[in-house]
Formats: C-alpha cells, structure tokens, sequence
C-alpha cells in the first residue's frame, strides 16, 4: 500500500514537470511587451521620413518671402499706379527699394504732361529682384498716345538694373538693324514699324547707342528728388529680354522687340 502512494505521487510530479516544461516557452509578459512596442515604433517610422523629406529639400518653414501689392497715386492730372514692396529680411534697404519705384514711377507725370493714366504689373518679384512694367496712355490737345516704360530693381543693392546688366547691348542691336526680330504689342501696320525701324542711318551703332543708355540709371540717395526719363526701356521675363522702341502714332506709338540668345 505505501509504494503504491509513492508510485502514484512520482507519476503526479512528472506530469507537473511537464506541464510546466510546456509552459516555459509562453511568457506573457513577453507578449505584452511586444504588442505595446509596436504603436511605438509606427509614430518613430513617421517621425524619421518626415525628418528625411525636410533634409531632402522640403521647403523651410520659415516662410520667408517678398510681396509686392499694388497703390495708386496722383500727380496734377495723373494717376500712376506702382508697387510697394513688403515682407523684406532687410527694412531699411525696403524702404530704399520702395522709395526708388515710387519715385521712377511717378517721373512719367513729367516725361508725359496731360491726362496720363498708368497701370502697373508685377512680371516677377523674388529675394532678389523686382520687375515691373507700366502701361498706359495720356491725352493732351485732344491727341492720345500709347505709353510703356519698365523697371527693374536689385533688392540687394536698391539699384535700379539696366539693359547692360541683362544681356549684350551690341549683339541686341546688330539683332534689331538686321531686322531679323520678332515683335510684341503691336497695334499699328507691321510693315510701318518695320520700315521705320529698319530706315536709313538706323544702323547697329545707331540702335547701340540707344541701348547702352536704356533703362533708370542710378540707385537710392537720401537727397535724390529728379528722376532722368530714358528713351529706351527694357525688361527680362522668362529667360527672353524685351525692349521698347518708340515709333510713330501711325505705327502704334511704341513696339516691344523680344530678344533671347536662342534667336541668333
């Protein structure tokens, strides 16, 4: 009787040990830990390929940019639209650029006395550069003209870009007295402009002279209240450089000639 008692507890302590041989593999705590790392390790993923996008050029949140809008002023019977500049890292060197197209703008209420309306566009506008052209027309002794002229302002320096500063003046002009040129804002007789263009004397050296002097001149000065009005503007957009050229009223009072190193 007493070695079947001891029999029968050895055969309950084997299965005990194998239960607990069957158990050893399973640890709960394992588990719990595994399952709770995994939510984790997602928010950490996200985390790593946002940090990827920015370095690899996603823009900068500082958010950092130029912005031109557009005011109105008169001058005795002229209303001349220009642009003012905001958002500029530098103020004072704003205030400068600001003062400069103010200035340039409202120079055409003497380079064209009458009932002058002008209308400003912005072509570009960036960190470094702002592009503006004007279009418009005046009325005097019952006689209206059409009237263009353009600037063009480094914001680094407050200076006003000349046609010199965008392309070769001598190439342009050996460009135009061949005649070989395209042309824009034409609403007189293209045949007009382009014998007026093209008339005796209006040779390379002639349309050289002309735009070696295109363009404002000069740059901020505390002191500077004269503006000298060019004959002869010009202005880059996309890579192509236009110039205006001033023809007869029959021909349309002015043409834009669009020149690019791919033309020749």
């Amino acid at each position: 009787m007493q070695k079947r008692k001891i029999l029968i507890l050895a055969v309950l302590c084997a299965v005990a040990l194998a239960g607990c041989k069957k158990r050893d593999p399973i640890d709960l705590s394992t588990l719990h830990t595994t399952e709770a790392a995994e939510p984790e390790t997602a928010a950490q993923a996200e985390e790593t390929e946002a940090a990827e996008t920015e370095s690899a050029g996603a823009p900068a949140s500082s958010g950092l940019s130029v912005e031109a809008s557009i005011t109105s002023e008169t001058s005795g019977s002229a209303s001349i639209e220009y642009p003012v500049l905001s958002n500029m890292k530098d103020s004072e060197k704003q205030d400068q650029v600001n003062a400069i197209l103010k200035a340039n703008a409202m120079a055409a209420a003497d380079a064209w006395p009458g009932n002058l309306t002008i209308r400003a566009t912005v072509e570009s506008v960036n960190l470094r550069r702002i592009t503006v052209t004007y279009r418009g027309s005046v009325t005097e002794n019952g006689k209206t003209e059409r009237v263009f002229f353009a600037n063009t302002v480094d914001l680094e320096t407050a200076e006003n870009l000349r046609l010199t500063d965008l392309t070769d003046a001598y190439t342009l002009a050996g460009y135009i007295s061949s005649g070989d040129y395209k042309l824009s804002e034409l609403t007189g007789d293209e045949a007009v402009v382009r014998s007026e263009l093209g008339a005796s004397g209006r040779t390379t050296e002639y349309y050289y002279g002309l735009l070696q002097n295109a363009d404002f001149s000069g740059g901020y000065t505390e002191d500077s209240d004269s503006v000298s009005w060019p004959e002869i503007f010009s202005f880059e957009k996309g890579g192509v450089v236009y110039v205006s050229l001033p023809v007869s009223s029959e021909a349309g009072d002015y043409v834009l000639i669009h020149y690019s190193p791919d033309n020749k």
